[in-house]
């Protein structure tokens, strides 16, 4: 009778502290874990008397470890998943920050002050658009009122030059290539 009163007494204090754990997660999407946990938990509590009796006892624990293997593998993918897409993003955001560079570098070759480039790529790594806003480096200050390209080009060709470098070093249409004179 004492066996039956301590595998209840272990089920109750097991409910308490599920309760307690359950209501002191500091987020709702780790419930999941816990839950799934303490059903492990919990099934080995129900059974283990049970399973005592018969002598199967242990072949409860060995699958119940088996299925928490798979857990933690199943979790190992998802992280690892994660992690890559992270890697992706992160090497994205560098070969744009680098073509950037490159941009500045050939705006600069032909006389221009670059204050910002823009350099959107897609997530195959192939270069969508490109967006440019410089100065003319002469001494002289020239003062030039934002026009349309059709305009910058029949009074600055070199700016044409720069566009026509960047379409075709990058392999992209004029809509793709957009530079404003400041």
């Amino acid at each position: 009778m004492s066996y039956i009163f301590a595998w209840v007494k272990n089920l109750v204090c097991f409910y308490l502290l599920l309760t307690v754990v359950l209501n002191l997660l500091p987020k709702k999407n780790y419930q999941k874990y816990v839950r799934f946990f303490s059903g492990m938990l919990l099934t080995i509590l129900v059974t283990s008397p049970i399973l005592s009796l018969m002598g199967n006892e242990e072949l409860l624990r060995e699958k119940i470890s088996q299925a928490g293997l798979f857990q933690e593998l199943n979790n190992l993918k998802l992280d690892t998943a994660h992690l890559e897409d992270t890697q992706k993003e992160r090497y994205l955001q560098e070969y744009e920050r680098a073509l950037e560079m490159d941009v500045s570098h050939i705006a600069e070759q032909k006389e221009l002050a670059v204050s910002e480039v823009k350099v959107c790529l897609s997530q195959d790594y192939q270069v969508e658009s490109i967006e440019l806003r410089a100065a003319f480096q002469e001494d002289e200050s020239i003062f030039v009122q934002k026009a349309s390209f059709a305009d910058q080009i029949q009074e600055y060709p070199r700016v044409q030059e720069l566009k026509q470098e960047l379409m075709d070093f990058y392999r992209l249409k004029e809509t793709q290539v957009i530079i404003e004179i400041e």
